[in-house]
């Protein structure tokens, strides 16, 4: 029977040598390999085609011809998968075109291995969280396979990254003060957006799909805002659907000080005018509002000649950040704060912003 052989190299790396004795000829040959799912798999050969090299090869150019790639496996995955938004769809096909193809994507399934996802997840250039969710629907593709007696096991479970935290992602608190600054050096017709994009906590694809009657008067004077849409990306472009989650549909109560601010902006516009738009109308898209906008700000406020720089460098984000920071700062509690945002889980709004009440403890002490 064959045998394997475990060879340390210099550079502390480890190859498989498989060993067996030629049937045809009587002599002891061997073959060395760096995966040992593949020296397995030889060894197997070997021993059920009786020591004889060319067939156990033949055997097994028969079984990979039969394995699909990783590639091609996606691809199978995407056909047959339903039930799917066209955006989130066209993210999938990004992760495999860009994340997935260039790279493992020739390998064999069968072939593939533990250690060789590893250091391609390692490899990735990309934030710790985009690198999770490529991850994760890699994984995901290789449970449905086996599912489908297409895999025996999936070599892509239990490999994770450094947590994600606003802290490794270098998230922008602003002090009031700051943001303040900005305002002072935003384009006077965005201004009114920006106040509202920190005290509500929306993000940029909730707020820029407010309509006018998404916004609710109350006898109390605030404007409610009703959160039921936002813009997702599709191979066609940008559509209106819904929020990520259910609990993306939501209620957010403005602030008074909002109030006039928001009647006389709201005042011309008919009920299914987009509030916060393009110039020229129109959805109110991410690049163009930094490049026009929101980056000049950030260059003016910072400016060697202005005497109260905001001496930071805010993400459009960061002002999802920055309202969290404040709600907590002014004792809010995070149920509360969780519902705001959208969160399916308040576990979601504590591993993001708990740290930033690192006080809860001492109350608590304090409290009994």
């Amino acid at each position: 029977m064959a045998s394997i052989r475990h060879i340390q190299r210099a550079d502390g790396t480890t190859a498989f040598k498989v060993i067996w004795r030629e049937a045809e000829t009587k002599k002891q040959t061997s073959f060395t390999t760096d995966s040992d799912t593949e020296a397995e798999l030889i060894k197997r050969l070997l021993d059920a085609n009786g020591q004889s090299f060319t067939l156990a090869n033949k055997a097994m150019q028969d079984i990979q011809s039969q394995t699909p790639t990783v590639a091609k496996l996606v691809t199978m995955y995407l056909e047959e998968k339903t039930g799917v938004e066209p955006g989130t769809k066209h993210t999938y096909e990004v992760m495999l075109a860009r994340h997935i193809a260039p790279s493992i994507g020739p390998r064999k399934t069968g072939m593939i291995e533990r250690k060789d996802l590893v250091r391609w997840f390692e490899q990735l250039q990309l934030a710790p969280k985009s690198k999770k969710n490529v991850h994760a629907f890699l994984s995901t593709v290789f449970n449905w396979a086996i599912e489908r007696n297409l895999m025996e096991e999936n070599p892509a479970r239990g490999i994770s990254s450094p947590k994600s935290s606003l802290k490794y992602r270098g998230a922008t608190f602003l002090t009031r003060e700051q943001f303040e600054i900005l305002c002072d050096h935003i384009d006077p017709d965005y201004e009114l957006f920006l106040r509202t994009l920190v005290n509500s906590g929306l993000r940029f694809s909730e707020a820029t799909a407010l309509d006018k009657a998404d916004f609710a008067h109350q006898a109390s004077g605030h404007y409610v805002i009703d959160v039921n849409k936002s813009w997702k990306r599709t191979p066609h472009g940008f559509v209106l659907g819904s929020p990520k989650t259910l609990a993306g549909v939501r209620q957010v109560t403005l602030p008074l000080f909002l109030t006039p601010l928001l009647d006389e902006h709201l005042r011309p516009l008919k009920s299914r005018d987009l509030v916060f738009q393009h110039p020229n109308g129109g959805r109110l898209s991410s690049g163009i509002f930094y490049a026009r906008y929101w980056r000049p700000a950030i260059e003016a406020a910072n400016a060697p000649e202005v005497t109260d720089q905001l001496l930071a460098e805010p993400r459009l984000h960061d002002l999802r950040h920055t309202h969290v920071s404040w709600l907590i700062a002014a004792k809010v509690p995070l149920p509360v704060i969780s519902k705001r945002l959208g969160h399916s889980s308040i576990s979601t709004t504590v591993d993001v912003y708990g740290h930033l009440s690192n006080d809860a403890d001492l109350k608590a002490a304090d409290a009994l």
